[in-house]
């Protein structure tokens, strides 16, 4: 059985422009890291784009015993 994994934590600061468009930033708490978006489409791609990253550089989980 595979052991749980942490949550990832992120902070999104918004801003609504005219018209309704969302930009702002999005930061990983653990590291700090920020990067910038612009529409929601953006928005959910960074996010899932980050947590990816992060799996990437933690590997494989060992198995528990």
């Amino acid at each position: 059985m595979e052991a749980p994994r942490q949550p990832l934590t992120f902070i999104v600061r918004l801003t609504v422009a005219d018209g309704g468009v969302l930009s702002g930033v999005v930061e990983r708490v653990r590291s700090g890291k920020k990067e910038r978006f612009h529409g929601v489409g953006a928005l959910a791609e960074l996010i899932a784009a980050m947590a990816a990253r992060e799996a990437l550089t933690k590997g494989p989980r060992e198995p528990t015993r």
